[in-house]
């Protein structure tokens, strides 16, 4: 079976040899089939942030490989990953120029996904594209296109970089809590404008949260991260009906058994 996103026992440590050695990844394998929703739980340290990082290119595996739609981009540059996996950060200043128009990043984006040279000096097909494009977000963006993007409000910038990152669908689309610095019906409209998208390009699509509740309502599959390795991975059938007190449930009788394995590894 051929796999939008195929992750092959990878392994990353920082610090190797020193007093701050730790395995981020350790043997890690994960594949993502075409328009899969995959949400990621898991402690601070699991490995979320890492595992995104490792597909974006931020650094090299110490081995294992990453393929994407058939591609093997282990070693490919960052740069020209960037041109295949759209990535939102939790942090609503990340992804956009502040002293830009709303317009204007959205023409930089759309520029660099189509390969050709970036110009102030806008399409009128290219603005019409875009207000468009923001006119089905409700969010009144469309009558503010040069307005600069640093004087909107964080969820307003969220949903701009949202539309930047997918105006050309990427193969994959990362999102790094993009949702947890807003207010909860700011949130809650950004998730929706999200869902919105992805569904209507059938995008495969990989959501890091801390909100358990969330995770399990979104998407097809949810993954929980432990230690850099994939604890558990839940698909659509064993979600449904899963309370966040079960899962707990889940999660704590894993661990135990893992442990008690280790102690008889030990022994």
């Amino acid at each position: 079976m051929a796999y939008m996103l195929e992750i092959q026992s990878a392994n990353k440590c920082f610090g190797r040899g020193t007093v701050n050695e730790h395995t981020a990844l350790e043997n890690l394998n994960l594949s993502l089939e075409q328009g899969e929703f995959v949400t990621v739980l898991g402690s601070n340290g699991a490995g979320k942030s890492t595992l995104f990082n490792a597909i974006c290119g931020n650094f090299l595996l110490d081995s294992g490989h990453i393929f994407l739609d058939g591609t093997d981009i282990t070693f490919m540059p960052e740069y020209k990953r960037s041109l295949k996996i759209g990535r939102l950060f939790q942090d609503p200043m990340k992804g956009t120029a502040p002293s830009l128009t709303i317009e204007e990043n959205l023409a930089l984006a759309y520029s660099k996904q189509k390969k050709r040279s970036f110009s102030l000096a806008l399409a009128r097909k290219d603005r019409d594209f875009f207000r468009q494009e923001l006119e089905q977000f409700g969010m009144d963006l469309e009558n503010r296109m040069k307005t600069r993007v640093g004087l909107l409000s964080g969820g307003q910038r969220q949903v701009v970089t949202l539309l930047m990152s997918t105006l050309v669908p990427p193969k994959l689309l990362l999102l790094d809590e993009h949702t947890a610095a807003l207010d909860p019906a700011t949130a809650e409209k950004v998730m929706e404008i999200t869902r919105q998208i992805v569904e209507r390009f059938q995008i495969t699509t990989m959501m890091i949260t801390h909100n358990m509740k969330q995770a399990l309502e979104t998407g097809t599959r949810t993954i929980m991260l432990d230690s850099g390795g994939i604890l558990l991975d839940m698909d659509r059938e064993m979600r449904k009906d899963l309370t966040v007190e079960r899962l707990l449930d889940m999660y704590s009788e894993k661990k135990k058994a893992e442990f008690c394995n280790d102690r008889i590894l030990l022994a």
